[in-house]
Order: C-alpha cells, then sequence, then structure tokens
C-alpha cells in the first residue's frame, strides 16, 4: 500500500523538477548603441575613461538584408600600456522596464579576464573566435590592434535553464588592472524560443 504513494511522490518530485529545469535557445542581438561604448555617471566606477584605452573610431558596421543583423568590422586599438597584473572582470546586467533601466539577479565576476577571454565555454567565444589568433594577446601592450572582419552581433546561446532574461538589457561593464579602472556598457536584446 505504501509503495504507490511513495511511486507517486517520486513521479511528482520528476515532473516538478523538470518543469524547472526546461532547456531554452535565446537569440541575443547587440543592440547598434552598442559603438557608444562609454558608462554614464551613474554606472561609471572607473578612473580611466575606455576612449583613452581604446580606440574604436575605425570600427564600421553594415546592415544585413534582416535589418537586424550588425557585421561590425575594423581595428580596434589599444592607446596605453595595461599593467601585468591580472584583469579583473565583473559585469551586472540591468533590463529596461517602465522606462528605466531595473537591476537583475545576473552578473558575471571573473579573477582573471585574459583566461576567461579564450575560454572556449564562456559564453563570448563565439565573438572572440572571430578575431586572428595572432592577435589575441592579453594583457596587450600599448599600440596593439585586435581586428574584426564581419563579427556579427547576433548570437545564439543554445540549450540553456530557462530564466526571466528577455528583453532589453543593459551590460555595465567593469574591468580592473593595478590601481585603474574602467567601464563599458553594452545594449542588447534577449529573446527566448
Amino acid at each position: 500500500m505504501e509503495q504507490p504513494t511513495v511511486k507517486c511522490c517520486i513521479l511528482l518530485l520528476v515532473i516538478l523538477r523538470t518543469g524547472v529545469c526546461t532547456a531554452v535557445n535565446y537569440e541575443i542581438i547587440g543592440d547598434e548603441k552598442t559603438m557608444a561604448i562609454e558608462c554614464d555617471g551613474v554606472d561609471n566606477e572607473g578612473d580611466v575613461p575606455v576612449k583613452q584605452i581604446l580606440d574604436i573610431s575605425d570600427v564600421h558596421f553594415a546592415i544585413a538584408d534582416d535589418l537586424e543583423t550588425l557585421y561590425y568590422s575594423g581595428d580596434i586599438k589599444l592607446l596605453m600600456d595595461i599593467p601585468m597584473d591580472p584583469i579583473t572582470f565583473e559585469v551586472d546586467v540591468f533590463r529596461r522596464m517602465r522606462s528605466q533601466w531595473l537591476p537583475t539577479p545576473f552578473s558575471i565576476k571573473r579573477d582573471n579576464f585574459c583566461k576567461a577571454l579564450l575560454d572556449p565555454w564562456e559564453f563570448w567565444h563565439p565573438v572572440v573566435k572571430e578575431i586572428p589568433k595572432d592577435q589575441l594577446k592579453c594583457p596587450p601592450s600599448k599600440g596593439h590592434i585586435y581586428s574584426l572582419s564581419n563579427v556579427s552581433n547576433h548570437l545564439f546561446v543554445n540549450n540553456m535553464p530557462s530564466v526571466d532574461i528577455a528583453g532589453d538589457l543593459k551590460a555595465v561593464v567593469h574591468l580592473s588592472s593595478g590601481r585603474h579602472k574602467t567601464c563599458v556598457v553594452i545594449f542588447v536584446k534577449v529573446y527566448a524560443n
């Protein structure tokens, strides 16, 4: 008599667990505002503006036929020497709701940005792998150039846990090395399929 009750409880737990762990495919589209990478006063915790570190004036984009996908090309040039200390990397994600940017529970922190940059398991790997391998020097020295050639703003991340992340998002990225810290902002739209 007890055995069917145990089986029913196990079945119920499996059903509930399956519903919570549903895999979802996400489509991420970098916004055209992504070219304006400087943080505003509210988000900026850096002491060095990113425009003093990176020159992205040569980077431009072409619009694909779907009018959503952008292909970035051009050179990103480093304007200053980066200390040889490990570069730390923190990202806080905000969602646009009711005309304001609200914090989400999503964040990323890496104690060694250079190691994480080259990690094939990181979600940014599809973008990084488009940069020529001989240019993937990290930390870079002054004058180093990263070349982009038709790098898409359109990214698909498949079979991820289902979370409420769809919508207009802003990622505020803080990079620190030695006594210097800078801030970069990236705007994206996320769709859950």
